[in-house]
């Protein structure tokens, strides 16, 4: 199935382009006509996804490129929604763009892998940890979208950073879920509930990092330049968390080694 995934990627990839073009034409029945292109290349996206869970017969979240996959469908239903509650088309615009830049990776480095899982990923943790996780990033991608957004309409930037905190709350909560179902997993996989391992690590400095950003705007709310600043740096770190620790020399001992 994955050897017809660049024609699935494909037309996700050309719907959601018209989207864009028709939103850029700022038509009112132009930009409802781009909601149902993008709609639909959400849904054949989705179609894809099923029909390849069917055929390798196990979770499809188990190589890089199979969570970038999950992460351009989450983030495009992501942004969809945003924009039928917010109206802000730069949201979407944005959220599509990123949604396309993800496939167009995974048809640059698509990762085959075989039906079998490793005993280690054999678990009932499995599929809510990386779930979790990935709709976590996905939400808090959205809010990076608005936080940044901000920076192209000076305008709407406190609002944008207001409405990006309301998504970084929620974000937040499935992170830490994401951590607690890794927890319970490596304590059923490898007996410890946590081993210090590079990717470990890199989770917790993110969650800290989130953390801090939720403190400051608890108590500063007003603060918009910092809390702008600290939403794009949390997630450059969830970045790095990742897709980049396969870049560190460390990479190569950790027990995370089947999630590149």
């Amino acid at each position: 199935m994955w050897t017809y995934f660049v024609y699935f990627a494909g037309l996700s990839i050309a719907l959601w382009v018209i989207s864009i073009i028709m939103i850029f034409l700022n038509k009112n029945w132009f930009i409802n006509l781009s909601i149902i292109f993008a709609i639909t290349g959400i849904i054949i996206l989705g179609l894809f996804i099923v029909q390849y869970w069917i055929e390798i017969e196990r979770p499809p979240m188990r190589s890089m490129a199979e969570t970038r996959l999950w992460y351009s469908f989450l983030v495009s239903v992501v942004n969809v929604a945003i924009y039928r509650f917010l109206k802000n088309k730069l949201v979407l615009i944005l959220g599509l763009i990123m949604a396309s830049a993800f496939l167009i990776s995974d048809i640059l480095h698509p990762e085959y892998q075989s039906r079998n899982l490793m005993p280690a990923l054999q678990s009932i943790w499995f599929i809510p940890h990386v779930s979790v996780y990935m709709i976590s990033y996905a939400i808090l991608g959205s809010a990076t979208i608005l936080a940044i957004s901000g920076n192209i309409n000076k305008n709407t930037k406190n609002q944008n950073i207001n409405q990006a905190m309301i998504l970084i709350y929620p974000g937040f909560v499935l992170l830490t879920f994401g951590m607690l179902f890794g927890a319970f997993w490596g304590k059923i996989a490898w007996g410890d509930y946590w081993a210090w391992d590079t990717k470990e690590i890199w989770a917790l400095i993110t969650w800290l990092f989130y953390l801090m950003l939720i403190h400051i705007h608890n108590r500063h709310p007003q603060k918009y330049s910092i809390l702008q600043t600290l939403i794009i740096i949390s997630f450059v770190m969830l970045m790095i968390t990742w897709l980049g620790l396969k870049y560190l020399p460390t990479a190569s001992q950790s027990i995370h080694i089947y999630g590149r």
